[in-house]
């Protein structure tokens, strides 16, 4: 009886020992997976980070550009004189919204009664005007874009004299505009007596700092 007593002891003993080494060792592969996840998301957000940076570096080019003129005419003769003291520049070209104007409409409810007002046009002899075929003032009558306000309210009271009721919209104006860029740090920078030249001549046009395009 006594020896069985010990065999069980001597069994239970082993258990514990085999039980607790196996937990051990499944512990240490967990933290070895956690370590290896944990290393993994490092990588990961500093591979992202590192693209983000290339992208981030392209996007930080910068340029100077000298403008702008409303006519490319002006533009090229100013490059034109750049060119002259050794000094290359580039066009650009872009649309100014900068500016704004006044639109004159006579409301139309229905093509019927867009076509009623033509004919009344017509016979009154109204000059530029046309018909809006699309868009949110489709079936409206065009009457004028007019960059004043009293312009385009005197177009307003003669349309009124002759008895239709128009409307006013601010609308922006784009304008087709040059520039002409080049590189913030590159070694070339044009002469200050150059660009001062220029800015005598062309009041409207300046310096200004831009991403390359």
């Amino acid at each position: 009886m006594k020896w069985i007593i010990y065999f069980l002891l001597i069994c239970n003993i082993g258990f514990a020992a085999w039980h607790f080494q196996d937990l051990g060792k499944q512990n240490t592969a967990n933290k070895h997976l956690a370590l290896s996840d944990e290393s993994q998301l490092i990588l990961l957000s500093e591979l992202r980070q590192q693209e983000k940076n290339k992208r981030t570096g392209l996007d930080l080019k910068q340029c100077l550009s000298l403008g702008p003129f409303t006519k490319k005419s002006d533009s090229n003769k100013a490059k034109n004189l750049l060119q002259y003291n050794k000094f290359e520049t580039r066009h650009i070209s872009l649309r100014d919204t900068s500016r704004s104007g006044f639109w004159v409409t006579l409301p139309g409810k229905s093509r019927n009664e867009a076509k009623k007002h033509l004919k009344r046009l017509k016979e009154l002899q109204v000059t530029d005007y046309f018909f809006v075929a699309t868009g949110s003032h489709i079936n409206d009558i065009s009457l004028g874009v007019f960059s004043l306000k009293s312009s385009a309210r005197r177009r307003m009271d003669e349309m009124l004299k002759l008895g239709f009721v128009t409307e006013m919209e601010r609308v922006a104006l784009p304008q087709k505009v040059y520039w002409l860029n080049w590189y913030k740090d590159q070694k070339e920078q044009p002469d200050a007596a150059i660009i001062s030249e220029l800015k005598n001549k062309y009041a409207q046009i300046s310096i200004v700092e831009r991403s390359c395009k």
